[in-house]
């Protein structure tokens, strides 16, 4: 009883401080104290500690030795390495859902794109961050691979820190990832390994420059 309570309470400290990050209350570069973050979420110091855990895996927090826990703030390069290991993995799972998606994985690609559609259009960033995850998280569930699962997820969650920290996403009039989205799909349904990887190579690479272009403006 005792480890589920704690595993609520550090589940609890986790979303809530995830969200304080993605909603920019808790800024890139900010110190994060485990006593003040315990007294605001009126919570015990334990669960805060494996929620700022949590965090630094998902790239939001960086632990630094004899000083804390901080808002990450990752430089170009950093994020440049994250985004080439998703590229390599995601490029495996889009060629090995192509072989193996069923019908109904398909069909779910599809009702995950039309959220995404909504989701962008009412400007919620914490739902499309949700979304987005779940397309590419069912793309690789689609190729069987349980092991490439875990890890493409992981990556997900770093490399969406730049989209956090970097990018003011809505002020784009429309949604840069969802032609890439239709367009797997698509290929998904004709079963063409080959054009899914392709289309895969392409969205990340736009991602990247993206995330280059942002950098320039911000230097």
């Amino acid at each position: 009883m005792e480890n589920r309570m704690h595993a609520s309470a550090a589940d609890h400290a986790y979303q809530v401080l995830r969200r304080k990050i993605i909603l920019k209350e808790l800024q890139p570069g900010q110190r994060l104290s485990e006593t003040k973050l315990a007294e605001q979420i009126e919570l015990s110091r334990t669960p805060i500690r494996e929620a700022l855990r949590r965090l630094r895996t998902d790239g939001l927090v960086i632990m630094v030795p004899n000083s804390g826990a901080w808002v990450a703030s990752p430089s170009l390069q950093e994020m440049e390495h994250v985004f080439d290991v998703r590229e390599g993995l995601e490029c495996m799972a889009a060629e090995r859902a192509a072989r193996f998606a069923t019908l109904s994985q398909i069909c779910l690609l599809e009702e995950k794109i039309e959220e995404e559609a909504e989701v962008f259009r009412a400007r919620n960033f914490e739902q499309y961050l949700g979304v987005n995850t779940a397309f590419h998280r069912t793309l690789a569930e689609a190729g069987g691979n349980p092991v490439l699962v875990e890890y493409v997820e992981k990556l997900l969650a770093r490399t969406f820190v730049f989209m956090v920290f970097y990018e003011d996403f809505f002020e784009r009039r429309q949604n840069p990832s969802l032609e890439g989205h239709r367009r797997l799909v698509d290929a998904l349904r004709d079963k063409d390994p080959e054009t899914c990887v392709a289309v895969m190579h392409a969205h990340i690479r736009t991602s990247v420059e993206d995330l280059r272009r942002t950098y320039s403006h911000m230097t």
